[in-house]
């Protein structure tokens, strides 16, 4: 792995789709969710105006992808100001995307793994009504995300117990546990994408800071990360020059092109 000061314009000569996680990658962390009687309150962090300007400067020569476990409607929400042209938004870990106007769905799931996910939502609901650290659900379509104070084990556990052979993935990101079906991840849905679009592996750049981005990093021809603890796989890592590793590798692209 090596340092992003190292990235070339030679490197980049074949790139044509720039591929970004979201949270504390190209948006401040920091989620709150109270959810209580019914009532869901949902604060995040936006896309800042500086980087902004920075993306609607690249969006002349890329494509750009911003992948998230999030829902559709909150990244929607989130990168507001550069959407639509030439923007590409991946949602639930690229079970959907947004493209040219048009929603897209990996894959359909069938009744039985959905009630899988429901009844999984379900236990999680009532253990959460006695546990304070439990602070309640993400809104998404089918993934499941319930947001905690901290690393709660009874929630893995209880993926565990329902999975009965199914392959599901339960992750903690620092504010959140997000679970789905194993093979639904950001480096499928990518790929899936690139398909559609006739580009190629070694024409994707992708960065990422979390262990849901580990598929989504380590199938680009260029994978960045900006924690080098949670993927080793990436070919560069960010320096922290920004406070967002994204931020740091749209300066360093804009620097070589």
């Amino acid at each position: 792995m090596k340092a992003l000061s190292e990235l070339t314009r030679q490197d980049l000569a074949l790139i044509k789709l720039l591929c970004f996680d979201c949270d504390g990658v190209t948006v401040p962390e920091g989620t709150k969710i109270s959810e209580n009687q019914g009532k869901l309150v949902v604060e995040t962090m936006m896309i800042e105006d500086r980087l902004v300007q920075k993306l609607n400067q690249l969006k002349s020569k890329y494509l750009l992808t911003f992948s998230s476990g999030r829902s559709l409607l909150y990244l929607t929400r989130m990168f507001e100001p550069v959407l639509y042209d030439r923007v590409i938004l991946q949602a639930e870990n690229g079970l959907f995307t947004l493209i040219e106007g048009e929603v897209t769905q990996l894959e359909r799931l069938s009744l039985e793994r959905l009630e899988l996910l429901r009844k999984i939502k379900y236990r999680i609901r009532v253990f959460g009504e006695s546990n304070s650290d439990v602070l309640g659900f993400e809104p998404k379509q089918f993934s499941v995300s319930v947001h905690c104070r901290q690393e709660v084990d009874q929630i893995p556990a209880i993926v565990k117990q329902e999975a009965r052979g199914e392959k599901l993935y339960c992750l903690w990101n620092g504010e959140a546990y997000d679970i789905n079906l194993a093979h639904l991840n950001k480096g499928r849905g990518l790929e899936k994408l690139c398909q559609k679009l006739g580009i190629g592996q070694n024409e994707v750049l992708a960065i990422g800071n979390d262990p849901n981005d580990k598929e989504m990093v380590e199938w680009a021809g260029i994978g960045v990360t900006s924690n080098q603890e949670s993927m080793s796989a990436a070919d560069y890592y960010t320096l922290q020059k920004q406070e967002l590793g994204g931020e740091e590798l749209v300066d360093r692209i804009l620097e070589l092109i």
